[in-house]
């Protein structure tokens, strides 16, 4: 397949770069793996994580919030108020499925809305879970001198929240959010964005996440090489076009893609 190769030096700007960005999504549809072998990796001078689902157990924390809410309220289930934050009415963070689903099973009061919100985003935060060997992966990226980032479609004061909580904030330099880039994943902005707040350009850097459309397709298209956390890919559509140059079982495998085991 014929690939147009982009070559980003320092300095370019982000309208460059969006210029290209869109160039290799019409021009490329796949990355070629024949290169792959098994000699590591040399350490690239960032990576770029998303949070939700690579580093920790997103959607048992978030089914866990869900259950606290359906039994303060005291009807149904919480697989049951799970599936309106994911039927893309109001987003999958907005408080406003709690309403609905309340209004829904005819208990709604003010009192309990309130009341449900607070034990939701307590639960939620409560309920994160490390994924195992991300720890332990992270502080010895940081401790090599990787400069890290966090690309995320949470708004900010929620990634700040829960990067304090699972202890990992101290090893990232940034953590890029919708509210900050101005738009959310797949758009390369909050990617061009974080990296730019490090200092360094696509070509030189990587992208671990669990979603190939939101970080291994606009990653692949930015020139960053790419690693899919296939173990938090709760969702699981296929998406053959979309090849990353790594997949991974577990988070401590990316120490062996750099030879750091």
């Amino acid at each position: 397949m014929q690939r147009t190769e982009i070559i980003f030096l320092p300095f370019v700007s982000t309208h460059a770069i969006m210029r290209s960005y869109a160039h290799r999504v019409r021009e490329t549809e796949a990355i070629d793996m024949s290169s792959r072998n098994e000699t590591p990796e040399p350490l690239p001078p960032c990576m770029l994580f998303d949070m939700d689902n690579t580093l920790y157990d997103f959607f048992h924390a978030k089914n866990e919030a869900c259950t606290r809410v359906t039994e303060l309220a005291g009807v149904g289930e919480g697989a049951e108020l799970f599936r309106y934050f994911l039927n893309g009415t109001h987003g999958f963070e907005h408080h406003h499925n709690i309403q609905d689903y309340l209004r829904d099973r005819d208990v709604l009061t003010e009192k309990l809305y309130l009341e449900a919100c607070t034990v939701y985003d307590e639960e939620k935060v409560a309920s994160l879970r490390l994924y195992p060997g991300v720890e332990e992966t992270i502080r010895t990226l940081h401790s090599k001198g990787v400069k890290l980032a966090i690309v995320t479609d949470a708004e900010s004061p929620q990634a700040e929240t829960r990067m304090r909580a699972i202890g990992l904030r101290q090893y990232f330099d940034t953590v890029v959010t919708p509210d900050i880039s101005g738009k959310r994943k797949p758009n390369p902005d909050t990617f061009l964005i974080a990296l730019e707040h490090l200092g360094e350009t696509p070509d030189i850097s990587w992208v671990v996440g669990d979603s190939p459309k939101r970080e291994i397709e606009p990653g692949n298209a930015l020139g960053m090489k790419t690693i899919y956390a296939k173990y938090g890919d709760w969702i699981g559509i296929p998406y053959p076009q979309i090849i990353p140059h790594y997949t991974i079982s577990s988070f401590s495998e990316i120490k062996t893609i750099f030879g750091l085991e």
